[in-house]
């Protein structure tokens, strides 16, 4: 699920500055450590400490329209032993390392996607980390669904404390999809009220998760209070089940289809200039690309040549910040009604 890769060249590529209200570079991610509230060795990070915050201010909070992303890291992070001789298989969000790595995703995804009209918060976690998955992928799971607390908890502070009223996206990456997905299922009436829409990055939403109340499929581009879910392959062949095995729904990333209807772009990401094409597969609500000539790693826990899994971002980067804004205008309408 690792993704670091590419996001972390994204802030490069993307060429915009935010406005960091975080730690911004390596140097003072190391001098918070000293900071009191760390989450190191186990406990639960303090969500009323910003060192446990990625935030990015685009907007003033007068502006019309206005509204925020908040946004879960896909698995950036590998396991450590610590001095007690035990693997750890969670993030040590205080150690300058992880820091790093989860900061390199925030600040690539933030660059890449957050609209001018949008603000973008991201909580550093104790994800779990790639080896666990390399080596029992339910247990992968079950750690990520503790690791999924935290998440719950951020969001609760962010609710309380940083959103002000303002609308809102719920958007992650892999691990981070996961974790979205768990706080869908618990969103309150009013929470969704004024969520804008979710995106859940590369990974999957099932027909148990549709079982929520707030857990409602995409089917167009401007459709809001809703759920869009993509997975990319080069054939349905590439599928990886952990991903996207047991998916019900799916939406093309490319043209906000979900009938198969193809999409044909120039994607550019990192100086490319490659022409794709992208199709829904409607019976495994996968996205399926054509055209693609560059590098895509062959993921260990996918073992499969043609799964995109970490292009998922850099595949439809313009695409995906010109609908997060659309939708963001769109639920700013209804609610004016």
């Amino acid at each position: 699920m690792k993704a670091k890769h590419i996001i972390r060249e994204a802030g490069r590529v993307a060429g915009r500055t935010a406005c960091i209200l975080m730690t911004g570079t390596a140097a003072a991610i190391s001098a918070v450590i000293s900071m009191t509230g760390c989450a190191g060795k186990g406990d639960t990070p303090d969500y009323s400490n910003s060192k446990y915050w990625y935030i990015a201010k685009h907007t003033q909070e007068t502006d019309e329209g206005v509204a925020d992303i908040f946004y879960v890291c896909s698995t950036e992070t590998t396991g450590r032993v610590n001095a007690e001789g035990d693997t750890v298989h969670f993030a040590d969000i205080d150690s300058p390392a992880d820091r790093a790595a989860l900061y390199g995703e925030m600040h690539g995804v933030d660059s890449l996607l957050c609209p001018p009209n949008c603000d973008f918060y991201s909580p550093y976690y104790r994800q779990a980390t790639i080896e666990g998955l390399l080596r029992d992928t339910a247990q992968f799971i079950e750690r990520s669904r503790k690791a999924t607390e935290d998440i719950k908890r951020a969001f609760d502070y962010y609710m309380r404390h940083l959103n002000k009223g303002r609308r809102f996206v719920l958007a992650g990456y892999s691990q981070g999809g996961f974790a979205v997905v768990e706080l869908l299922k618990g969103l309150t009436a009013e929470q969704a009220r004024q969520m804008v829409a979710a995106y859940i990055i590369g990974y999957q939403v099932t027909e148990e998760d549709l079982r929520y109340p707030f857990i409602l499929a995409a089917q167009s581009a401007s459709d809001t209070g809703v759920t869009i879910c993509y997975n990319s392959v080069a054939g349905t062949d590439g599928a990886a089940d952990i991903l996207s095995g047991k998916t019900a729904i799916g939406i093309n990333p490319a043209n906000w289809q979900t009938d198969g209807t193809a999409a044909t772009y120039i994607y550019d990401f990192g100086g490319a200039c490659d022409t794709l094409t992208a199709r829904l597969d409607t019976l495994t609500h996968l996205t399926v690309i054509e055209g693609y000539r560059g590098a895509c790693p062959l993921i260990p826990f996918v073992g499969k040549e043609g799964n995109y899994h970490c292009l998922e971002i850099p595949l439809y980067y313009r695409s995906l910040r010109e609908n997060i804004s659309l939708r963001c205008e769109g639920s700013a309408r209804v609610l004016l009604r």
